[in-house]
């Protein structure tokens, strides 16, 4: 629907809204810049106006801080090799950690 140099341009004029932006934020609802512009041409076309609301939810913002902070967890659990274990290996883990700085104190 749109030439690609004309998405290229956009995605040059991307610019970040805090500290990711427009490009991440697109990225966590699971489209590219092209898809997402295409749907808002496709809706503007047929409404024959702004489809949407232009804002940015609380409830959104906190969705996707939250999104970002779980996959940062998850690939820091993969480089220290405990992203397969279950609850109650994390359990166990946990309560050895807690008797182990009892102990410590108790020294």
């Amino acid at each position: 629907m749109i030439g690609n140099d004309r998405i290229n341009k956009l995605k040059h004029q991307n610019r970040p809204c805090g500290k990711k932006g427009s490009r991440h934020i697109i990225q966590c609802l699971g489209m590219t810049l092209t898809t997402a512009v295409n749907i808002f041409v496709r809706q503007a076309i047929q409404e024959q106006a702004i489809p949407f609301k232009i804002s940015l939810a609380n409830e959104t913002l906190a969705a996707l801080k939250a999104k970002e902070a779980l996959k940062s967890l998850q690939e820091q659990a993969a480089v220290n090799g405990v992203n397969n274990m279950s609850m109650n290996e994390i359990d166990a883990v946990i309560d050895k950690a807690r008797q182990s700085r009892q102990m410590n104190r108790g020294q």
